[in-house]
């Protein structure tokens, strides 16, 4: 009786063993639909956001910054700004930049100036005279969009005065470039205020 259980057994595990060669006749071939054997898109159509890109940056900039993404990308740089305490000040100071570049787009110039603040007193205690006179171009910006025109020419000034004492000949066209800048932008400011007050 064991002996008749164990041929029945195994004679009936032959159907649904997958081991078995696929050419038994009980084995039956299933046949495979076109769609899953061909690409769903030719290899030349397949959009460049599919393919791998080593130089990834987080946040791509050409796609629409919906709340979501702009509170997602402040808590990434909150979070690489906490991480950053452990590696030192120059880190810090980096991060500090991130964020007041993250605030200036986003038209919170209070929160932008603050963390220009921090960053600009990290770089003067390392005596890192690009990364002063990086923040006070960043200070001076912020300061025109707020409408204090007098405090960013300070800010100018003094970045220039740093700039011609170590002989940072680049910087110093970029200090005139920013300065055109904010007087454009003084005048734009006047022109307006002059407009709307004629209107009233």
């Amino acid at each position: 009786m064991k002996l008749f259980l164990a041929v029945f057994i195994s004679l009936f595990s032959l159907k649904v063993s997958a081991q078995w060669p696929a050419n038994l006749p009980w084995h039956k071939n299933h046949e495979r639909l076109p769609q899953l054997i061909k690409p769903l898109l030719p290899v030349e159509t397949v959009p460049e956001t599919f393919s791998s890109n080593a130089s990834f940056n987080g946040f791509n900039t050409q796609l629409a910054r919906s709340r979501y993404r702009i509170n997602a990308e402040e808590a990434f740089i909150m979070k690489n700004l906490r991480r950053s305490m452990r590696y030192g000040s120059d880190s810090m100071r980096v991060q500090f930049n991130k964020l007041a570049n993250f605030y200036f787009s986003q038209n919170r110039f209070s929160e932008a100036k603050w963390y220009v603040l921090r960053s600009n007193a990290i770089a003067r205690q390392q005596k890192n005279y690009e990364g002063i006179i990086g923040s006070l171009l960043v200070l001076a910006d912020v300061k025109s969009n707020l409408g204090d025109f007098k405090q960013a020419n300070a800010d100018l000034f003094e970045a220039k005065t740093i700039a011609a004492s170590h002989s940072m000949a680049p910087d110093l066209l970029l200090i005139e470039q920013h300065s055109k800048q904010i007087r454009i932008n003084k005048e734009v400011g006047i022109k307006a205020e002059n407009h709307y007050s004629d209107l009233l």
